[in-house]
């Protein structure tokens, strides 16, 4: 398959990317190309414009800053995994990475990148010719979302592996605008719309992922069911952050609602609790709960909410080291 027609630029500095992006508001950014290509040949998404920011210097790095640990938004994915700091003290990051795609992925693919993919849909992620047998769905420019036969909304899947590892970690991210940058916390990158998975202002940019010194005193690991593990997307991913000594725990989901999903409900349940397989058992029931995954795949809204479960018991087990 061919790419369609478009503008491509090239910007050397942020603030240039950031001019481009304002002047040319349907434009979309080119880091790794691991998922914008493929959406572009399968005509899912036709950006009049492509801005190509990896000529951008100094946004491949990870760097130590008083505990915390800074990472480029063009780092790529497999020097992520391989700094040995991060597979040590950050497992959860580290296993995340080395699970997105085949080794070619994660070559090319970036951190930020990962982070800022888009939703994924059994109606959406098709070829040209097998969505044109029925009218064009809500995500990409129709009216109608096929998975709940309604208008004007989007039930694709947000289905990043490393958002979930570093959401418990309690990452921040740095986003450079027309109106200078700022830090957010991960979660708020997400908007929770289908259609328009991240929540940015006009012209923004990632930049940087920030995560603080206190991710590294805890244990921590992510798991992910899926049919091919080294090259499939996540049919559920699960993340889990514990301090043993404050007896403070952080779960995260992903691939089972419109952005990534925070445990919350088992959070709670295990907040000063010791991690007996008796708690986690009972803290697991309590997954199904976290989110609303819909039939927007192949597998069943049912099946994925037993997955969280079991998966979410496996990441414990992972990152305390007991057997599962």
């Amino acid at each position: 398959m061919r790419l369609p027609k478009f503008e491509y630029l090239q910007p050397t500095r942020i603030s240039e990317a950031v001019s481009m992006l304002q002047s040319n508001p349907a434009a979309k950014l080119l880091a790794g190309g691991t998922d914008l290509l493929v959406n572009m040949k399968h005509r899912v998404e036709v950006p009049p414009v492509v801005v190509n920011i990896k000529m951008i210097s100094d946004l491949d790095y990870i760097r130590h800053d008083n505990g915390a640990v800074r990472i480029g938004a063009l780092t790529p994915l497999k020097r992520i995994y391989q700094t040995p700091f991060i597979a040590e003290k950050l497992p959860a990051l580290a296993r995340a990475t080395s699970f997105v795609g085949s080794f070619h992925h994660q070559t090319m693919g970036t951190l930020a990148g990962n982070l800022c993919q888009q939703n994924r849909c059994k109606y959406y992620n098709q070829s040209q010719w097998w969505r044109s047998t029925r009218p064009t769905c809500f995500k990409a420019g129709g009216e109608i979302c096929h998975v709940v036969n309604k208008e004007e909304t989007c039930y694709s899947s947000y289905c990043g592996d490393s958002a979930p590892a570093l959401l418990v970690m309690k990452a921040r991210v740095a986003l450079q605008g027309a109106g200078g940058s700022r830090e957010i916390l991960l979660g708020e990158l997400f908007s929770g719309d289908g259609k328009t998975p991240l929540d940015l202002r006009k012209g923004e940019i990632l930049t940087e992922i920030i995560i603080p010194a206190e991710a590294a005193q805890g244990v921590s690991s992510y798991t992910k069911y899926a049919n091919r593990e080294s090259i499939d997307f996540p049919i559920v991913g699960a993340a889990f952050w514990g301090s043993t000594e404050k007896k403070a725990y952080r779960v995260a989901f992903t691939a089972v609602d419109k952005s990534p999903v925070r445990g919350h409900r088992i959070e709670a349940f295990l907040d000063g609790e010791d991690l007996s397989q008796a708690i986690v058992a009972e803290a697991s029931k309590l997954a199904s709960k976290e989110a609303t995954p819909v039939k927007n795949s192949i597998f069943s809204p049912g099946h994925k909410r037993k997955m969280m479960g079991i998966l979410f018991q496996s990441a414990v087990n992972e990152a305390t080291r007991r057997p599962g």
